[in-house]
C-alpha cells in the first residue's frame, strides 16, 4: 500500500512536455524530472535514473518497442526487463537508442521546431538532433505525457558579454542548416500551411498573375506614347522628322520590354 501511495504521488509530482508548444533554441538532456520516478528493473524496484544508468553501462544491442509499456533490452550482459509505464517506456526507449549507437545523451543538443496533434487529441513536440557537428535525427518526438528531460541550453549569468550573442547565433547556424540541408526541414518551408520557421525566412512566393497583368498594362501603355508623337508630327508636319525620332525609340523602349518579359509566367 505504501509502495503504491509513493509511485502515485511520484507520477502526479513528475514534469512532463504537456501539452503546447516549447519554445525555440537549443536543448540539453537533464534528467532530474525523471530521477524519482519509479521503475521495475528484472522484476526488482528502481528509479528512472538506476535503469538509465544500468542500460548505459551494459552496452545494448537491441531496443524494443516503446508499448505498451518497458520491454526487453539485449544487452551483450544478457536480457535487462524494463516495466513502467509508457511515457516513461518511450523516452528511455529513446535515450538508449543514442546509446545504441554509442552516442552519450548528455552530449546532443535538441533543437525545438514543431508541435502536432492527432485526431485522438495526442500531442507532441518534436526536435531535430545534433551531435559532432551533424544533424543525426531530423525527427525525435515527444508526448505530452512524457517526462521533461530537456532543458533549455542558457547561460544564466554569462561571464563574458558577448556569450549570448555566440549562443544566439549558435542556434540560428543550426536552424538554417536544418531547413536548408535536410529532407524534414525544406518540407517545413514547402508546407501550404506554413507553419512558423525559427530563424529562417520563407522564400516569398511570386503572384504570377499580378505581375502579368502589370506587364501587359505597362505595354500598352509604352504603345499609346508611341502614338503621341506621331499625333503631334501630323499636327505639326515642320517638326516630324523629329517626332518620327521619338516615335522609333518608343517603339525600340517596347521591342525591348516585349523581349525581357517573353518567358514571364511560362514554367
Amino acid at each position: 500500500m505504501g509502495k503504491t501511495a509513493v509511485t502515485a504521488e511520484t507520477k502526479s509530482n513528475t514534469q512532463t512536455f504537456g501539452r503546447g508548444s516549447s519554445s525555440p533554441g537549443a536543448y540539453r538532456l537533464n534528467l532530474s524530472a525523471v530521477k524519482d520516478i519509479a521503475v521495475t528493473l528484472n522484476g526488482q524496484p528502481s528509479t528512472f535514473v538506476e535503469a538509465y544508468c544500468k542500460l548505459r553501462d551494459s552496452k545494448v544491442k537491441e531496443v524494443p518497442t516503446p508499448f505498451p509499456s518497458g520491454g526487453k533490452y539485449i544487452t551483450e550482459q544478457g536480457i535487462i526487463q524494463l516495466d513502467c509505464d509508457w511515457p516513461v517506456s518511450a523516452t528511455m526507449c529513446k535515450l538508449v537508442g543514442f546509446m545504441r549507437e554509442g552516442i552519450d545523451p548528455h552530449g546532443v543538443i535538441w533543437f525545438y521546431y514543431a508541435h502536432d496533434r492527432s485526431r485522438d487529441a495526442d500531442e507532441i513536440q518534436t526536435f531535430f538532433v545534433v551531435h559532432d557537428g551533424k544533424i543525426i535525427r531530423e525527427s525525435c518526438n515527444f508526448g505530452s505525457a512524457e517526462p521533461l528531460v530537456l532543458k533549455r541550453n542558457t547561460e544564466d549569468e554569462p561571464i563574458w558579454r558577448s556569450n549570448q550573442y555566440f549562443d544566439e547565433a549558435f542556434e540560428r547556424y543550426w536552424y538554417r542548416r536544418f531547413y536548408t540541408e535536410t529532407v524534414t526541414g525544406q518540407l517545413m518551408v514547402l508546407r501550404p500551411d506554413e507553419p512558423i520557421l525559427y530563424h529562417y525566412e520563407r522564400p516569398a512566393v511570386r503572384d504570377l498573375e499580378q505581375e502579368i497583368r502589370s506587364v501587359t498594362l505597362l505595354k500598352i501603355y509604352r504603345l499609346l506614347w508611341i502614338g503621341v508623337p506621331l499625333l503631334i508630327a501630323i499636327a505639326f508636319p515642320l517638326i516630324r522628322d523629329y517626332m518620327a525620332i521619338a516615335a522609333g525609340v518608343l517603339g525600340v523602349e517596347l521591342l525591348r520590354l516585349c523581349w525581357m518579359t517573353r518567358k514571364l509566367g511560362r514554367p
